[in-house]
């Protein structure tokens, strides 16, 4: 078969995506989230209907309904903010927004290729994201999110020397808005950063889009390049710009930068070059260190990652080679952490800030009474079932299946060749160490679906490999962009998200 005969050869296929087996296979997935929240709420009442309770909303309070209305706003869990009735002119921008991304799938799926360099998968996705944000207007999708009175910025613009902010954290630390307190002495100048460069908070939310969206393609192609064949890589970054959490949660939300960050240094460590994957990991893994206390995870992730790949080569061997085989493939990751270390202690030095310090305090503002597990049992497993619930729910039915299946495919090749292995390691070492901090009791309520978007790329590794290994056509591959991006649409139609 030629090259110029293989799009009509794939096309040809029989359905992939819409095969009767998926479709019942998404049905059930739908009920089994359904069914969920419905026993949720049976369970528990009302009481937990809305955002989580305690002294503090977990990203700030709702933002106010469109047009001042709030006879059309409630607040229930799983979908931490307000869910909304829109209002005609919200409906009319959605359908437009929907009307453009369809024209420019059936674009892509003619030219029988739906693959985009890095930048024109980051310039298609942040406009994207900045229209579905815009479905509810100015003010409210782009300013209030990063401008209301609760937010980071309020902190930011307080600032009036970097050195001094850090040096006084500790006093400060008690005194800032609720989520700049839980967070190091990064959130909040980052945010500083940024408004220097852009001023206003629209502005700065812009800003963070642009960055994160740019970031996210360069580093999720670089990435997929080492792990799939090149013709994958680019739609990889699309589809990973379309899905709903990131279409929500890239403007004006930290944690864009958060995810953004844990990417490059996936990126980054695989590097072939070691001097690029030392300097790049390590400069990835202090930022991600000095903005969220979540950097643990990256940390967890590297460990875990190098000790599986190094269990899987000494499969046959004794276990005292396995185990010098472990110690022999953490050392990157030990220099890592060291370097990090040595970097606080030096910071510490020089300012008087105590790393160590600011996490107890965040961490007793988390859990005052102690590790949940213990103080209240019950709320512990609840939080734990809205944790994977929140990621579940905003990922959707479909990739959901199609992650499931693609990691059963990813087991199966992990044993063939290095690449695949890398591929399952990947993974697998991602969602152990995401499941340590779920069970360690972090995040403390259900909103993970915006704090842990770091997790998305490792569950679209999956996706890929089944799309890949089932010969999904350039049809399919467009219309499974239109089912994310429409179940986008339809979150940001009917939602008021909390930042």
């Amino acid at each position: 078969m030629t090259a110029e005969e293989a799009p009509a050869h794939r096309d040809s296929q029989s359905g992939v995506l819409l095969s009767r087996e998926n479709i019942w296979a998404y049905v059930k997935v739908t009920l089994g989230i359904v069914l969920i929240v419905a026993f949720y709420h049976i369970l528990l009442g009302p009481a937990r209907a809305g955002p989580p309770d305690g002294r503090r909303p977990p990203s700030g309070s709702p933002r106010p309904p469109p047009a001042g209305d709030s006879s059309r706003a409630f607040n229930s869990w799983p979908l931490w903010g307000q869910l909304v009735i829109p209002s005609p002119p919200e409906i009319v921008v959605a359908l437009v927004v929907s009307a453009v991304a369809v024209i420019g799938l059936v674009y892509l799926h003619r030219r029988g290729r739906i693959s985009l360099s890095p930048w024109l998968a980051a310039a298609v996705g942040m406009i994207s994201i900045i229209a579905t944000s815009l479905i509810h207007g100015w003010e409210i999708g782009i300013v209030q999110p990063i401008g209301g009175p609760i937010e980071i910025f309020n902190d930011a613009v307080r600032v009036r020397s970097v050195i001094d902010f850090i040096s006084n954290y500790e006093t400060l630390q008690p005194t800032l808005t609720v989520h700049a307190q839980t967070h190091p002495p990064g959130a909040v100048l980052v945010i500083y950063v940024l408004c220097l460069a852009f001023g206003s908070p629209g502005m700065i939310a812009l800003g963070i889009c642009v960055i994160s969206s740019a970031g996210s393609a360069v580093f999720l192609k670089g990435l997929v390049r080492q792990l799939f064949d090149e013709d994958i890589a680019g739609y990889a970054a699309l589809l990973y710009l379309f899905l709903p959490a990131v279409q929500a949660y890239y403007l004006a939300n930290i944690y864009a930068i958060v995810a953004t960050l844990v990417l490059g240094l996936t990126y980054f460590y695989l590097h072939p070059d070691r001097r690029v994957a030392f300097a790049g990991s390590l400069v990835c893994l202090f930022l991600l260190t000095f903005i969220t206390f979540l950097s643990a995870f990256a940390v967890l992730f590297l460990f875990a990652f190098e000790t599986l790949k190094a269990l899987a080569g000494t499969r046959d061997g004794a276990i005292v080679s396995r185990v010098v085989e472990v110690l022999r493939s953490i050392r990157l990751p030990l220099l890592l952490s060291a370097c990090i270390a040595a970097a606080y202690a030096l910071l510490s030095l020089a300012t008087g800030f105590n790393y160590i310090n600011a996490f107890l305090y965040a961490s007793s503002l988390e859990n005052p009474n102690g590790l949940t597990l213990l103080a209240n049992p019950i709320e512990y497993v609840v939080t734990r079932v809205e944790d994977v619930m929140d990621i579940m729910i905003f990922f959707g039915p479909i990739l959901s299946v199609l992650a499931y299946r693609g990691l059963l495919m990813m087991r199966d090749e992990a044993g063939r060749d290095g690449r695949g292995l890398k591929r399952y390691a990947l993974v697998v070492a991602a969602l152990i160490s995401l499941a340590i901090l779920f069970l360690a009791g972090t995040p403390k309520k259900g909103e993970t679906a915006r704090i842990c978007m770091f997790i998305l790329p490792f569950l679209l590794i999956p996706v890929l490999t089944y799309i890949t290994g089932t010969g999904m056509s350039t049809k399919e591959r467009a219309m499974l962009l239109g089912f994310v991006f429409g179940q986008a649409v339809l979150l940001q139609l009917f939602g008021l998200w909390v930042w």
